[in-house]
């Protein structure tokens, strides 16, 4: 998804945060996303972030293009159950077919669009998730001046994190064609520095492995243009992070965070 040019706004237009921290999550307006694991038969094979809609063309069109089937009438049954956070689609399939699937499976998967494609567990989704120190977000004029920066240097076709120090100065930009790997640039550079920016800007809707990836590194305030997961917040929730949604600058909205 390419990055959302965000319409010029000036400071007073955001200078204070709507609190919907105690919103009930059923009420979120954003897109749903859960983590979706297939199986060939009793073998879990990866662990995706998916609408849970139409599960069944979604299973089998994903085991084809993995290469696990090479058409539709190898998969015998499909089966669809809960699990603790997400749902589970297990295809059955010839022992034959598992085990040439299985030679096929890798570790992980190189991708630009989902940073948790490749994990075959529901469990790993949740690696790294811990609840941060009581912190609150950036003040919202610093914020709008993190949002004004972000227009001024967005680039066509490709999504962009900004690293905010505490007044809302841009440390530096990570961009990608990945919105997950724009955010994976601006942590790699905090690592190399020893040390994390008080605030991350993305130009994009809120997915729950940026929650992770967030709260993993240690930074306080994750800051989205566009509507978040009701996952992600349930997450960011459980975890204390500041989670905002920036409405492409027309108000600023805290979804998140410690008292």
């Amino acid at each position: 998804m390419p990055s959302e040019r965000v319409t010029s706004h000036s400071f007073s237009a955001a200078t204070r945060y709507d609190d919907q921290r105690a919103r009930p999550l059923r009420t979120l307006e954003g897109p749903q996303e859960q983590p979706l694991t297939l199986s060939l038969n009793d073998t879990a094979m990866v662990t995706l972030l998916a609408t849970p809609d139409a599960l069944e063309p979604l299973a089998v069109g994903h085991a084809f293009t993995a290469g696990w089937i090479e058409r539709a009438e190898q998969v015998e049954d499909i089966q669809l159950s809960r699990l603790r956070h997400g749902l589970a689609v297990r295809l059955s399939v010839s022992s034959r077919t598992e085990a040439r699937a299985a030679e096929l499976q890798r570790a992980g998967a190189s991708v630009s669009s989902c940073g948790a494609c490749g994990v075959a567990e529901e469990s790993q989704l949740m690696q790294g998730l811990k609840r941060l120190p009581a912190c609150g977000p950036l003040a919202p004029e610093a914020l709008m001046r993190g949002v004004e920066s972000l227009q001024r240097h967005a680039r066509a076709g490709l999504h962009m994190a900004l690293a905010l120090d505490g007044e809302g100065e841009v440390l530096m930009r990570g961009v990608d064609i990945g919105r997950h790997n724009a955010l994976d640039r601006i942590i790699g550079e905090g690592l190399a520095h020893g040390e994390m920016p008080a605030a991350v800007l993305l130009s994009s809707r809120c997915s729950m492995e940026l929650v992770q990836k967030t709260v993993r590194a240690g930074i306080a305030t994750l800051a989205t243009l566009s509507l978040p997961s009701a996952l992600a917040v349930e997450i960011a929730r459980a975890c204390d992070l500041n989670l905002i949604c920036c409405h492409r600058g027309r108000h600023l909205e805290r979804l998140s965070g410690a008292a």
